[in-house]
């Protein structure tokens, strides 16, 4: 055998082995770590919208039936039956804002709240007088029967998924009962 090939062979088993090496550790899976997130929604929800009337017990309160909720503060809210209730005013939720935002009935009158915006894409938390709080979807409605005179303030916002986000006021406006 020629001085050459006993040169040239080695040189070609050790370029192969070092190919090799190279070639395994280039291609090595890598540790992908991928954040979890945690919707926590319902959450936030409980949190934007406390109702601490409700928690404190008051001898006016009766057990709710399903087609009404008790009298809280001067009003009472109730599954609204379309083909029943008929509602003494509507104000309705479109454009960011109530409309009307200012309202004045008398004892007894009810009062729709329903949402006409189209473009809403969010679900809406519906406040009235700080003490009753419905989730009205992105199409529902509430009803309510103001029994009492005075001023009832209402507001419906847009809650975030996020608890360290505040919630974005969509509208607000004042009921006068005379």
């Amino acid at each position: 055998m020629d001085q050459k090939y006993k040169t040239l062979i080695p040189l070609i088993i050790i370029f192969f082995i070092f190919g090799a090496v190279v070639g395994y550790l280039a291609h090595q899976p890598a540790t992908i770590e991928k954040p979890v997130y945690i919707n926590r929604t319902v959450e936030v929800i409980k949190e934007v919208t406390p109702t601490p009337a409700l928690t404190a017990p008051t001898p006016a309160l009766t057990a709710p039936t399903p087609a009404a909720t008790p009298e809280v503060q001067g009003f009472t809210v109730k599954n609204y039956n379309p083909s029943v209730d008929v509602p003494s005013r509507t104000i309705e939720f479109t454009n960011w804002r109530a409309n009307p935002d200012t309202l004045s009935i008398h004892p007894g009158d009810s009062v729709l709240f329903k949402i006409t915006d189209s473009s809403l894409q969010s679900r809406m938390t519906f406040i009235l007088n700080q003490s009753y709080t419905k989730d009205l979807g992105t199409t529902g409605f509430a009803y309510a029967v103001f029994n009492t005179k005075g001023t009832y303030n209402f507001k419906s916002i847009i809650p975030s998924s996020d608890p360290t986000i505040n919630p974005r006021t969509y509208a607000e406006g004042t009921i006068t009962v005379y």
